[in-house]
């Protein structure tokens, strides 16, 4: 796969909304000419996903993983090896589990035995479940674009609301994804959300920046 696939990283960054600075980035994958949904979809039909994973966890580290500012790293749910990860152990990054297929909870526990700090990714799309959040335990939860962008004002700020109070108490910090303009910016922001990502915030770019 290495020989066939170039992989690039992109760094988003991830916004504190209450003091309106920039708190860390998420390093995202990209390839050319193909989307990294499909290029993990496929990855996970032929059993590549931790050769998938050696190509962008190489990438981040010959870019640089140490920070001053949280990196979260997309990390495949069916976790194969999960002592993959331990040699990020101690730098300053996030775990962040997408929910693209069944999260495997038992290579879960050993990243928490490592002691790494764990995100629940796109949470609201209905793969994101509430057994997840009380089973993950997550530090983070990152509410999907689709809430934040919703054309229903009432019942977004409601859910937002609702979902940054329940967070909160389960001392867990909510990440607004999809922040695209000034109005759903504020409406992250009146509704207690903790931090937000969007192209409002900005764009992913393929270079490492400055810590």
């Amino acid at each position: 796969m290495s020989g066939r696939l170039k992989t690039e990283i992109a760094f988003q960054p991830i916004w504190d909304l209450q003091k309106m600075k920039v708190f860390g980035f998420e390093a995202l994958a990209r390839w050319e000419n193909f989307r990294p949904d499909k290029v993990f979809l496929e990855a996970a039909k032929k059993n590549l996903v931790l050769e998938l994973e050696t190509l962008i966890l190489a990438e981040i580290c010959r870019i640089g993983k140490s920070t001053k500012k949280k990196t979260f790293i997309n990390v495949h749910p069916s976790l194969p090896d999960p002592y993959f990860w331990e040699c990020l152990k101690g730098q300053n990054v996030v775990l962040e589990i997408t929910e693209s297929d069944r999260i495997c909870f038992p290579s879960l526990n050993v990243l928490r035995d490592l002691g790494f700090i764990l995100a629940l990714d796109d949470f609201g799309t209905g793969s994101a479940t509430l057994e997840s959040l009380c089973l993950v335990e997550p530090e983070y939860i990152k509410l999907d674009k689709s809430l934040i962008q919703s054309k229903n004002v009432a019942s977004r700020d409601s859910l937002v609301m609702a979902f940054v109070g329940h967070a909160t108490r389960l001392n867990t910090k909510v990440i607004v994804e999809g922040i695209e303009n000034h109005e759903q910016l504020r409406a992250a922001r009146i509704n207690g959300s903790h931090y937000g990502q969007g192209y409002f915030l900005g764009k992913p770019e393929i270079l490492f920046p400055g810590f």
